[in-house]
This record gives C-alpha cells, structure tokens and sequence, in this order.
C-alpha cells in the first residue's frame, strides 16, 4: 500500500477531490499560501475523510508562493514558523483534530535538506514539538542527521510527481522536464520507488531512496488524475472485487445515472436510499443535486470543475469508504385517510368484475399492507408504492383520462399511489384521500420522503368531508408512527 500525501490550501480548491485518495495532507498555515478560512475548510475535509493533517510552514514569501530562499536572523525565522503552526494548532483544536507531523514548503524544504544552517534554524523552531509530530523531510539530506541525532521521528518522503537529479535534489521547476504528469511515466517512477528504494533520476541512473511517503503536489496540472491511478494501480490490487451494482453512465452532458437491479423490491431500495444518504452526507460541492427514483439515482454535478469519468471514480472511492457514525435512516409510518365510496372509487366495480372479487374485498386488500414509498414523481408529492397484494395487479387505462381528481387513490400495475393534484393519468381509481400531498408554503412539501411506509385506513364520505374541511382551515396534521 502506498502512503499519499498532498500539499493542500494552497489557493488551487481541489481538496474535496482529492481527499478520498490520500492518506496525509500538508496544510499550507499562512507563510507561502493559506489563511484562516482555507485552513477551516481543509481540516474540516481531513477530519471527514480521516486523513492526516500536517502543518505546511514556508519561508513568509506569499509573492514568490515560498519557492525563493529568503535570509533571515534566527529569531525572526523561528517565530515565523512557530506563529505558522501555532495558528493551525488552534484551529484543529476548534475541530476536535490533532496534528500528526510538519512538513516545510518550497524552497525551505530545499534549504533545510542540504544547509545545515537552515536545518539548524528549523530544528529550534520546531523543537517543541518533538515528541508530538512526525517530520516529513527527503532520505539522506542534511536535516536527516540533525534530526535523527536530536531523536525526531521522521518519515522519508520521496515525489511521485517530480524528476529527480543524480544528487537527489529536485530538478527545477524553470525546467521543462521538472514536473512529472504521464500517468504510465509516474507510475513508473512510482513503481521503481516502492519495490526498489530507488529512483530513476534524470540521466537514467537509478540511485538509492527510502521513502515512507509520497507526495503529490496538488497544484500539478493533473493532480486528481495522478492520485485517483495511483490509489487504482497500488491501492486496490488483491481486494475484494468489484460488485456487480451499481452502474454508471453518462446523462446529458452534466449528469450520472447510478443504477442497481431493475426491480422494485425493499433491498434494492435500499441500497439506493443509503447510497445517497452517504453521498449527501459527503456534500461534495462539485455535485449540484441528486435525484432518487425505486432503482437508481441520478446525480448532477458542476461540468466546469468536474467530469464524467473523475466524479465516477469519486463515487466509487467514497461508498468504498468507511462511513463511521452514519446517522441512520428513520422510516416513519404514516396513516393516510381514503374513502372507497363509489363517487369516489370510479373504477373500483370494474376492477372488482375483473378481477372477481367483491367491492369490499378489493377495499379490505388495498388496506391490510404497509406500502413503503418507493420514489416521488413524475408530479410533485405523487408517492409510488410497493407492496400491492397480487391479486390487486392490474394494467392501466389503455386511454388515460384527461383529468384525474386530486387525493385519487389508484393502481397502475403492481403500484398503488397517490395523485398530489388534478391530472391527466391512466391509473384505476380506488377511492380518494382528502389529505394535502404536497404543498408549496409548507417548509417540507412532501410530509414523506422515499423509504417511508404509507398505510391506508378506510373512511365514510362524512369523516372524508371533516377531514377535508379540518384541512382547507389548516386544522389537520397528519402525525407519523416510528416504522424503524
């Protein structure tokens, strides 16, 4: 298994992306990049995704991103970088998190690895913080020494996404060939760097390097590419394999279409309602919205920041994630009033001679399940619901009617459901609700939601009128059951 890590808050915005495929981020703390609000979120996304968090500290050179070296005096150097991890101590600590190892930027990464007056500096600077953090530094460097000598813990970090020159520093960036973005070229160089502690430097040699961690830069051109191929080839070998469902597939040009079985069965619901639950609890701000029907979900997300195949590979990597404390989905039970009248139940003596059973029957069938709510549409608040007893399958209309009244109860295949407001439809009506299925100026439209039970009690038309009157003067309210 590789160990990733990620320079992070460094003005680029791809943390959330790039969170579910590493392991360690280096949190920019206000000396090169970053500040009070960018430090907020990414510890936030750490915390969510169980990555570890670094302190990122650098020359104060916000202007030159902290790639110049920058003569100081000791003091002053020494505050700097304590104030720069300081500030995101403090800010951890606001979000219940600790800091796990401190890790120098830029040129002063460069500086401590083959200077030993700035190895020095930076060892006082940090000394306070021996026996709490790891220290990412580069293997056979002058601050490995000093380091390992004043009883640090340090941890070898090599680049995944950087060439190497035959001294083992970094090649510079003024060089075209510094930065490493072919996937099959870095992995590679990733390769070469895992199973032989060597890497290939840019005269072809290959040369003696222990690395504990590797690190991709998350301004590189394609850094979510790099580490989604990364966690893909190293990370996932020998594992479970891949389940059947779900599917994905392209819809439109800003959308995925996620689907499980073509069945409407309660477990096949639920593995799309807890799919989404866990996305959404996820809130992934490149996805705009995510939309729920009995066996798939459609999810749309921002084309600009995001495409089709990476926000696939995104989603395959979060359900594979521990959820840890997933609250679960409550299903309530609600108890919705239906008069079976015949001014009501227009259909109801037909499907009674079809399907050779009495008026009574047919009522006594319909009310005797839990119906559990399946999805809501094609109108807004229409409840789809399984868990019609068999003998109640019927087809619908051939020719729909122009208008259905709104509260009609009926069936349309093996569903019942509910008509929110008048419209055409071609289901057999069963009866009427006098109850509101949706309505606007209510802060929830819809009282139920997908995974719900709805369970039918069989009214007079005195009790439907009542009830119609109590709920035109807003002295209605339909309470729920806990189902589980």
């Amino acid at each position: 298994m590789l160990h990733i890590n990620c320079d992070v808050g460094e003005g680029v915005g791809n943390e959330e992306i790039l969170m579910p495929y590493i392991n360690a981020c280096n949190i920019a703390c206000g000396g090169h990049a970053g500040n009070s609000e960018t430090m907020h979120e990414v510890v936030v996304l750490a915390k969510k995704y169980k990555v570890e968090i670094g302190a990122h500290p650098s020359y104060p050179d916000r202007e030159n991103f902290g790639r110049i070296s920058i003569n100081m005096t000791e003091a002053e150097f020494i505050k700097t970088i304590q104030k720069q991890i300081s500030n995101l101590e403090e800010i951890a600590q606001l979000h219940d998190v600790k800091i796990t190892h401190i890790k120098p930027h830029g040129a002063l990464y460069n500086d401590v690895a083959k200077s030993e007056e700035k190895a020095i500096f930076f060892l006082k600077a940090i000394a306070t913080y021996k026996d709490k953090y790891k220290l990412y530094i580069p293997y056979n460097s002058v601050i490995e020494k000093l380091a390992l000598q004043q009883h640090f813990e340090i941890y070898y970090e090599a680049f995944a996404d950087r060439n190497y020159n035959d001294n083992l520093t970094l090649v510079s960036r003024t060089k075209s060939n510094a930065v490493l973005t072919e996937i099959g070229e870095i992995i590679q160089h990733v390769s070469c760097l895992k199973n032989e502690e060597k890497v290939q430097t840019i005269s072809g040699t290959k040369i003696p390097l222990k690395s504990n961690t590797l690190c991709v830069h998350s301004d590189t051109l394609n850094a979510i590419e790099i580490v989604q191929q990364l966690h893909s080839h190293f990370n996932t070998q020998n594992t479970i394999a891949t389940p059947e469902f779900p599917h994905y597939k392209p819809y439109g040009d800003a959308g995925v279409l996620v689907t499980w079985e073509a069945q409407m069965s309660p477990e096949v619901l639920n593995k799309v309602l807890e799919f989404k639950e866990k996305v959404i609890n996820f809130n992934i701000k490149v996805i705009v919205d995510v939309i729920q029907s009995n066996n798939s979900l459609l999810i749309i997300y921002d084309k600009i920041k995001i495409n089709f195949e990476t926000l696939q590979h995104l989603l395959e990597r979060l359900i594979s994630l521990e959820s840890g404390k997933m609250q679960r989905i409550t299903k309530y039970c609600w108890e919705v009033p239906v008069c079976y009248d015949v001014i009501f139940g227009i259909d109801l003596e037909e499907i009674a001679q079809k399907k050779q059973l009495t008026s009574n029957e047919i009522i006594q069938l319909h009310t005797a399940p839990k119906y559990q709510i399946f999805s809501i549409g094609f109108l807004p608040g229409f409840l789809y619901l399984g868990g019609l007893d068999k003998r109640l399958h019927i087809d619908r209309k051939s020719t729909p009617r122009l208008e259905v009244k709104k509260g009609a109860v009926g069936i349309g295949g093996m569903q019942t459901g509910i008509y929110p407001k008048s419209s055409p439809g071609g289901w057999q009506i069963l009866g009427n609700s006098p109850i509101n299925f949706f309505d606007v100026n209510n802060k929830k439209p819809c009282f139920a939601k997908a995974g719900d039970y709805i369970k039918f009690v069989s009214i007079s038309v005195e009790e439907y009128h009542k009830i119609s009157e109590a709920v035109l003067s807003g002295n209605y309210e339909l309470k729920p059951s806990v189902e589980c």
